[in-house]
């Protein structure tokens, strides 16, 4: 048996089968985590998710930003923008699959045998891996929730720029619209550690942000965090941190590694 990670697919769907069949991925004793945004902007959003649909013991995703963004899309609450593919996945005969699949899945996994947390863009570095499960785990409880009406105030109000910053004291909406835009779309951590929802770039003035993860992360210790996300980033281990977003969808690679032993062993692909 084999564990993998693997960076965002964002419906690359060739480069995604290209890298399980380097590995020759075996469905029955092997496993890959994925760190969200399975879908949207690549060529096949749909053929990634009908994959998924199919091995859904042996591949296991945490959600992201555009994942999310497909649930509001599919309520009728935002329109596409430009590039975006979420159109294949409503008109599929599988959209009622798709939309449940994606609804049950979380926003942080973790392998305690390895010591390792998966988290689309991260954790933060005030809560420990435990706070950061019981969080996510607030935020899935609505996401699943079979109350339709329920369910739909909730996706609609998911998105948000405000708060910026997590307080324990949060409530309602806003506390979990907190809990998703620090797991599913942090980069970059003002000084006081509130999100910056601008800076994308890896480029930064550190007298006024950082990097969240070069902020001292002790309750965090002995773990490592694998995370996505963040393209012009690229590959980047640092204090106990791996990204793993290197922009397949934007003319980059494909990153898979090997997270079952040491070290890591490093597999990519692009059509490049």
């Amino acid at each position: 048996m084999a564990i993998y990670a693997m960076g965002d697919i964002h419906g690359c769907f060739d480069e995604f089968q290209a890298l399980l069949e380097s590995i020759n991925f075996d469905h029955q004793k092997d496993r890959l985590y994925l760190v969200g945004d399975l879908i949207n902007r690549g060529p096949d959003s749909l053929a990634v998710m009908e994959y998924l649909l199919a091995h859904q013991d042996s591949i296991l995703p945490v959600l992201g930003n555009h994942d999310l963004s497909y649930l509001v899309y599919a309520e009728g609450y935002t329109r596409l923008k430009r590039g975006d593919t979420y159109h294949q996945l409503l008109e599929s005969p599988l959209a009622d699959d798709i939309r449940e699949y994606l609804r049950h899945q979380p926003l942080v996994r973790y392998l305690p045998q390895l010591k390792i947390a998966i988290a689309h863009a991260g954790i933060p570095p005030f809560w420990s891996i435990e706070e950061a499960l019981a969080l996510s785990a607030e935020a899935e409880s609505l996401l699943q929730n079979n109350d339709q009406t329920q369910y739909r105030q909730f996706i609609q109000s998911m998105f948000g720029n405000s708060p910026n910053s997590w307080s324990p004291t949060l409530q309602g909406f806003d506390r979990i619209r907190a809990i998703i835009n620090y797991l599913t779309r942090m980069r970059y951590l003002n000084l006081d550690l509130s999100l910056d929802f601008d800076n994308k770039l890896d480029q930064y003035n550190a007298t006024i942000m950082l990097p969240w993860f070069k902020f001292a992360r002790p309750k965090q210790a002995e773990n490592l965090i694998i995370f996505g996300h963040w393209a012009s980033l690229g590959r980047h281990f640092e204090n106990n941190a791996y990204g793993i977003d290197s922009g397949c969808v934007w003319e980059g690679e494909l990153t898979l590694i090997r997270i079952d032993q040491q070290p890591f062993e490093l597999t990519t692909f692009s059509f490049q």
